[in-house]
């Protein structure tokens, strides 16, 4: 492709539509490196700061990662969390291979978890603790607290599968809606050390109480995913009351 100069979009503009169609057709890889400035420039006969420009706005997007010293590269797909699906499922729909290690997993009494799910301190909860990956690399931590009464054999089931699925499959209970609350976040020492990522990695954490039939709530989450792996789409409606 080249660049047309009589157009009325800018030279960066159309760069950039060259970049991304090169991305979309796999000759710029995933993860790859792509050529640097000073060659952008001599292929296309333009500026550096044209090329600057479109790479710096496409790295603000996402779609490019600068690397101190090594060069600019097409970022990684993040698997992105658009509705109430498993992480298994959201994984398996970017083509990626789900896994799941259970890292805690017990019997407790409800203690403050109590209030957030509406049940007595002395209620039996199950606490269940994860780290998920895609394609053998960590995204994500889970932190799962369920009544006991919902699932009274949960222990005799495998968890590293979807809990989602088991959930339905098993108690023929499946989730209707999901309050969240996602927060950047810092990390600590033990988060970095399962998620393999250091100080400077951007986290989400995320926060929620999901509910089945009848508004009833059903377990309570603590999570925190890995930015630079996942993002979390959210539609927000405009409140029209007066």
């Amino acid at each position: 492709m080249v660049l047309n100069r009589n157009s009325t979009i800018p030279v960066y503009s159309q760069l950039k539509a060259i970049i991304h169609k090169r991305i979309q057709s796999g000759e710029y890889v995933e993860g790859g490196i792509i050529p640097s400035e000073r060659e952008l420039a001599k292929d296309f006969g333009i500026s550096r700061m044209t090329v600057r420009q479109a790479l710096n706005q496409m790295v603000s997007e996402g779609t490019l990662v600068r690397k101190k010293g090594r060069g600019t590269f097409v970022a990684k797909r993040k698997i992105q969390q658009k509705n109430i699906s498993s992480f298994s499922e959201t994984v398996r729909a970017k083509g990626m291979v789900p896994s799941t290690k259970v890292l805690y997993f017990k019997k407790e009494t409800a203690g403050d978890v109590s209030s957030i799910l509406n049940i007595s301190k002395d209620d039996q909860i199950y606490v269940i603790k994860r780290l998920r990956l895609a394609n053998g690399v960590p995204v994500g931590l889970e932190q799962v607290y369920i009544p006991v009464i919902f699932c009274p054999d949960l222990e005799s089931h495998q968890l590293e599968a979807s809990l989602y699925q088991l959930i339905n499959d098993k108690y023929g209970m499946k989730i209707d809606y999901m309050d969240n609350i996602i927060e950047a976040s810092v990390t600590t020492a033990d988060e970095r050390k399962l998620l393999n990522i250091n100080v400077a990695t951007p986290v989400l954490r995320i926060t929620g109480v999901s509910y089945i039939s009848g508004g009833r709530k059903f377990s309570y989450e603590r999570d925190i995913y890995r930015a630079d792996q996942y993002s979390y789409n959210a539609r927000i409606f405009l409140n029209r009351e007066p």
